[in-house]
């Protein structure tokens, strides 16, 4: 009899401890974001939180990309993450990583300055440059090692001129060039704002393949401008 008692009690406490067994064992299991090597690895997630709402009606968006990048991915103090949903908000100048936390909700977070190396957004590198003045900025880069062409991303926040409602909108995307040539970077707008970064001898060199090429910088595309700073590297030393 005493053993008939024993086992149900043990029955017993097995059915009231199921319950909170089941409730651990969700709330130990892995979100869409937790990775098993990284986890949530504090070299990444040791930004603010990102807290930017745009006034309600506010046309437009502040990022260069309409969605966040699900195959970005990031290099924090010579470590890369991979695969993660970045995007870049070009009017507060701050790269958005979308994670979902240890409950499952959906997290915004700023990316700290203080290691963030470079970033890959759709299939476009990005890299963190110290400027003279000790701000930092973030540049879209072309071409690798001294010689570089880099687009630095803008947009503004405006009012609309028509009468309905004074909502704001924000403006396309705009981008200034440069061209970086060993440490000396040179904002262009034209062939002869190129030019003026490299030496006499090398712009009579990049002068005649800029006719040969029919290229014109100010209108030139992506794959026109990456193909001139390849050539731009072959000038060493001539």
């Amino acid at each position: 009899m005493l053993a008939l008692r024993i086992t149900l009690l043990s029955r017993y406490l097995l059915l009231l401890l199921m319950p909170v067994i089941s409730i651990t064992a969700v709330a130990q299991a892995p979100t869409d974001n937790h990775d098993p090597v990284y986890g949530y690895d504090p070299l990444l997630y040791n930004g603010r939180m990102y807290l930017f709402y745009p006034q309600a009606g506010t046309g437009g968006t502040q990022y260069l990309y309409t969605d966040f990048d699900t195959k970005g991915s990031v290099k924090v103090r010579g470590v890369t993450y991979t695969n993660l949903n970045i995007n870049y908000d070009i009017y507060n100048q701050q790269l958005i990583l979308k994670y979902k936390d240890a409950i499952g909700s959906t997290r915004l977070l700023e990316i700290s300055f203080a290691w963030l190396e470079s970033f890959v957004m759709n299939n476009n590198p990005f890299e963190i440059y110290m400027e003279a003045d000790s701000s930092t900025r973030i540049y879209q880069v072309l071409g690798t090692g001294d010689k570089k062409i880099m687009f630095y991303h803008q947009k503004e926040l405006l009012l609309h001129n028509q009468q309905i409602s004074g909502s704001f909108y924000f403006s396309k995307g705009t981008r200034e060039k440069y061209v970086l040539n060993g440490s000396k970077k040179v904002k262009f707008n034209n062939n002869r704002g190129f030019l003026s970064v490299f030496t006499p001898s090398e712009q009579e060199l990049l002068k005649k393949y800029l006719r040969q090429q029919n290229i014109n910088v100010k209108n030139a595309n992506d794959f026109m401008l990456n193909e001139l700073i390849n050539y731009c590297k072959t000038l060493g030393g001539k």
